[in-house]
This record gives structure tokens, sequence and C-alpha cells, in this order.
């Protein structure tokens, strides 16, 4: 079996190695074997790698939360008959078992060490491409979104980090939702992407004050949500634009800092602080999210062509790609480039 393996910390141009004679995986109980068609691939990724995140494996590990593809193994306590159906879900990553190779293991269901589990059903009409970027972003967004800041066609959604992976759902299924949404991004190029996945209005954070142009936008009354997977400097400026009754939604750190945000910041405003995250969730809670989302990829309301895709053999290309903050939409690696 082919898998990427990481051997030592470092960055992934350095340490990232692919093993081209793997020994096959062990399938444990309660867990499924998937041959993978794409994984995804993410800012955790780069940081694991580095010995920089919370969850890191112990070495030597395979990359890749995230993988959509054909159950072929089912273990002790799994039903059978799951065996040949198309799926999409989190990776053992943590037990060294990521997507990131042909094969990769999964749980066929529940929750376990703080890690969303389970198994998706994949559409006959859904390439595993667009599958492997529909998971971990979309759910991240939805519960952002729909449960906790509970979004409506009269809110106005400002997105920080909007090129990137949850940013990029988050704009589309705010928009899916009827929210005005004003996005957040570096450059030109990050800013016309934005344009081109729906964004009503854009910030370019390298030429303007993300505080004043947030509220020129809004007549002075500012945003009602914020959606922060950056943190940092970003999240401030955001921060000092939250309309009366805003709802600031804590989602990440990109920027390598959490927002600084003291409490009593929020009191005069009225300002709801929410931390957003797709775990601890039940299985049919996950379930439901999955069929609201592939009804609006169904309906054309959210678009999964916008992601990255490289082949597996380029996947410290991949890596590189997003250490140097280059992404646009979800980084896909593919196993089988006739999916693209």
């Amino acid at each position: 079996m082919r898998r990427w393996v990481v051997s030592s910390f470092g960055e992934p141009k350095d340490v990232w190695a692919l093993k081209e004679d793997a020994k096959p995986l062990e399938l444990g109980p309660g867990q499924v074997k998937v041959k993978v068609e794409a994984c995804g691939l993410g800012l955790p990724d780069v940081l694991m790698s580095r010995d920089n995140y919370p969850l890191t494996p112990p070495l030597p590990f395979t990359p890749s939360q995230e993988a959509a593809g054909k159950v072929i193994a089912a273990g002790e306590g799994v039903d059978k008959a799951l065996i040949g159906t198309r799926v999409v879900g989190p990776t053992l990553f943590q037990a060294q078992a990521g997507g990131l190779a042909e094969e990769c293991l999964m749980r066929a269901s529940g929750t376990g060490d703080g890690v969303l589990s389970g198994l998706l059903p994949i559409p006959d009409t859904m390439s595993g491409v667009e599958a492997a970027g529909l998971y971990i972003p979309y759910q991240t967004a939805w519960v952002a979104l729909v449960r906790r800041a509970k979004i409506t066609d009269n809110d106005v959604v400002l997105v920080l980090g909007a090129s990137g992976s949850s940013g990029n759902a988050a704009v589309q299924l705010a928009k899916a939702q009827g929210a005005r949404v004003i996005a957040v991004a570096g450059g030109p190029q990050k800013a016309a992407f934005c344009k081109s996945i729906g964004a009503d209005d854009v910030i370019d954070r390298r030429e303007q004050d993300i505080t004043k142009a947030a509220l020129e936008l809004t007549g002075g009354k500012g945003v009602s949500v914020i959606f922060d997977p950056v943190g940092g400097k970003a999240a401030r400026a955001a921060f000092a634009a939250t309309a009366f009754e805003g709802r600031f939604v804590v989602i990440g750190y990109a920027s390598g800092e959490w927002a600084r945000i003291a409490l009593e910041e929020t009191v005069m405003k009225n300002i709801s602080l929410l931390g957003a995250m797709p775990v601890g969730w039940t299985a049919d809670q996950v379930l439901e999210t999955h069929q609201d989302l592939v009804k609006h990829w169904q309906e054309g309301a959210i678009d999964l062509s916008s992601s990255q895709v490289f082949d597996f053999d380029d996947a410290v290309t991949a890596a590189t790609h997003i250490a140097d903050g280059k992404v646009e939409g979800k980084v896909i690696v593919q196993m089988d480039n006739s999916q693209s």
C-alpha cells in the first residue's frame, strides 16, 4: 500500500515521505477500512507536521483528517452490509491512519477523543473530490452559522479568511440561508475568488481597514454575525464592527493566535461570543447536517467545484501551498485524477 508518512517534525517539504510498500492497516473493532478516492488537507495537517497542534498524533503518522472512498472491510461489531458503500468521514489520523494513503481507517459511528466520527453516505452523482471538500469545511460552517449563530435572511455576515476552506464554505452557506455576506481576504486575487463564490462585498485586508470598511458597508450599524477562523488582529478589527446584539463566532486561529476579546467588551452592545466546532454532536445530528448540506449542493446553492485539487504524488506541493497561504477554497488530494 502507498501512503504518505511523517516520521519527524518540520515543514512538510522536509518531513513528508511517500512510502511505496507500507504494511496493510490493522482493522480494529468498530472500524472500517476505506479505499480512498480523495482526501482533504488543511492547516491542521501543516501544524501537526510542525508539532504545533493539540491533536498531533505520535510519530510516524499519515496526514489528512477527512477522506472519501469505498468501504472495503468492516471490523468486529460493524455491519458487513457497509462493504461496497461510498462514504465520507473523519479518518483515524490520531491512530496514524490518516487519509493521505491508498487506504485509511474510520470509525463506523459515534464520537471519541473529542473528534467527530461516523460514516456519511455519498450520493452517486457526487465525486470523491467533491465529497472530501464538503465534509469538514461545510460541517464547520453549518455548526457555526446555522446551529450556533442561527442566521436568518436579515443578517449581515462578515467572514474572515473568506478565501480559505471554512471561509469559502461560510460564504456559500450564508448566502444559501439568504444573508448578506461581507468577505475579508488578502489581495486582489483572493478578493476576486470571494466574489466568484457569491460574496456581496469584499474587504481587502491588505488595502483596507477592516473596521472602517465594515462600518461603511453597513451604514454605520455594523455586522450582525462574524465568522472567525483567523483570530489575531483581523479578529479584533472585525469585533470593533460588531452590531448591537451581534454574534461573534469563534472557529480557530489561522493567524497563530486566538481572538483577544475581554468579556466586559461584550456588555454595552449585548454581543454574544459563540464557540463553534463540529465535534460532540450525535451521529443523528451529524447525519442531519450532512443531508441538509447535500440538499443545498443538489439544488445548486453551494458549489463544491472551487477546491484546489492535487494528485496523490504531489501531496507535498499541496501541503506547501497551504503553508505558504495560497489556499483558495479547500485543498484536495485525489487518488485518481480522472475525478476532476
